[in-house]
């Protein structure tokens, strides 16, 4: 696929989402403030929303380059878990700030 064609194609990844998206050459990056549940439940969505996404566009995210990064204040005991497809991202990198 040449660059115009995929530029077309990942132009419209963010409207569906709720959540922020920025993207970079051939990256996306996905974010929310996560200050309630349902800050989370919006997340997962937006992932969800993703997927659907891929599928539709018969475009593939690679999940061996899909990471999820957690920021944080202080220590959270149950750390959040966010599904892409299959793929479950289970131990967010944790930064104290």
């Amino acid at each position: 696929m040449g660059p115009l064609p995929f530029l077309r194609y990942v132009n419209v990844i963010w409207r569906n989402l709720e959540s922020t998206v920025k993207l970079f050459t051939d990256s996306c990056v996905v974010y929310r403030e996560i200050m309630n549940d349902s800050n989370i439940d919006i997340l997962q969505i937006d992932l969800e929303s993703l997927k659907e996404w891929e599928v539709e566009n018969v475009m593939k995210i690679n999940p061996c380059t899909s990471k999820a990064v957690s920021f944080m204040r202080g220590q959270v005991k149950d750390p959040l878990n966010y599904f892409l497809g299959a793929k479950e991202f289970r131990k967010p990198i944790a930064e104290n700030i």
